[in-house]
């Protein structure tokens, strides 16, 4: 028999939805139309912009479905207070040092050495993070935000999971290049990582945790740990110069390139289970 929750929550996840779709499209044209105007050159610095406009129409649809429930948006669970912020600290701590693991592991693989970039790699790294924060707070809105909760009135927790994360999979495979069974591994890498996002926002009861995760890995990939030829550069922290046959190797649609990444989202679930469990122990 269907309550009269479910029309309900059908209805919301129409309006996010279609609200998401609204808010991507028109932050997208302004992010183009600011930087012809200011005449920015930098396709990344650009996407940073669509990213941090994308986030913030996303936050303020949020905050109007949530109000119409009379929720306030606190109960998102976005890292506004202490308690949110230690979520969100060993999120970011956790997955950046397991992702430092894994680019030091594939340097190993091909023998790569790091280079130290200075005070050039430091403003980088700094301007990365903002540039990786925008993009980030964006994509855990629309995956992880209210859509997640309407999603889970109708699915249930782990239905709603499972889909969300099948749908971050399927939205960094369109993205990419990849095909046959590079794409295979790109799928399954994302979703891996969605299902651990996902997880931990229902298990924590909001953003900071899953943002943090999220952010940790991907500053480190964009802005720490930059892997380029060796007549190539690279605006991160360390470059790693390597040739076009250790890029092929790195990149190589086989299980043991992907054995790193793999491990990383194994350990960080493992770590924030862990967290999870202690912290409710003590709250008991």
């Amino acid at each position: 028999m269907t309550t009269s929750k479910e029309p309900d929550s059908l209805r919301a996840l129409f309006v996010f939805a279609f609200g998401a779709v609204a808010a991507i499209m028109v932050s997208i044209t302004a992010a183009a139309f600011v930087s012809g105007v200011l005449g920015i050159s930098q396709p990344t610095l650009t996407m940073a912009i669509a990213s941090g406009l994308i986030a913030a129409g996303l936050l303020v649809l949020s905050a109007w479905l949530l109000r119409r429930e009379r929720l306030p948006i606190g109960i998102m669970g976005l890292p506004t207070s202490r308690h949110r912020a230690r979520e969100l600290g060993l999120g970011f701590v956790v997955s950046a040092a397991l992702f430092l693991a894994v680019g030091w592991t594939q340097s190993a693989m091909v023998g790569a050495q790091w280079q130290f970039q200075g005070m050039r790699g430091v403003l980088a790294a700094l301007a990365g993070l903002v540039m990786t924060t925008c993009m980030v707070s964006a994509e855990e809105l629309l995956f992880r935000g209210v859509g997640l909760r309407y999603l889970r009135k109708l699915c249930g927790d782990w239905g709603a999971i499972i889909l969300t994360a099948m749908l971050f999979g399927a939205y960094h495979l369109i993205s990419s290049q990849d095909w046959a069974m590079g794409a295979f591994f790109r799928f399954l890498t994302s979703t891996l990582g969605g299902v651990l996002f996902a997880w931990s926002a229902v298990r924590s009861g909001g953003l900071a945790l899953p943002i943090g995760l999220h952010l940790g890995g991907n500053w480190v990939q964009a802005s720490l740990a930059g892997f380029t030829t060796p007549d190539g550069s690279v605006q991160a922290l360390w470059r790693i110069p390597i040739s076009t046959s250790d890029l092929q190797l790195l990149v190589a649609p086989d299980v043991l390139p992907r054995l790193p990444y793999f491990l990383a989202i194994g350990t960080a679930t493992a770590v924030t289970w862990i967290f999870l469990r202690t912290r409710r122990t003590a709250t008991r």
